[in-house]
């Protein structure tokens, strides 16, 4: 099983509002991974940061060299 991407601390505010903070996860070739939640808190955001759509406030993300992400908006 082989790592495709890391993010460590991820944080995202949209003005004075804060969507998320402290978000850290690895995604794994093999995993099949869900992401639920409330309207509003962040899913897609979070979504459109790892595909490289949108930029953290703070935090690192790592991409497996060579992969490639796609996000198809709802």
């Amino acid at each position: 099983m082989s790592v495709l991407l890391t993010c460590e601390n991820l944080e995202k505010s949209f003005g004075p509002r804060l969507l998320f903070r402290g978000i850290s996860l690895g995604l794994s070739d093999e995993e099949h991974t869900g992401l639920i939640g409330p309207n509003g808190s962040g899913k897609s955001t979070l979504l459109k940061i790892l595909a490289g759509l949108e930029t953290p406030d703070d935090g690192t993300l790592v991409l497996r060299r060579g992969l490639r992400l796609g996000y198809v908006a709802q």
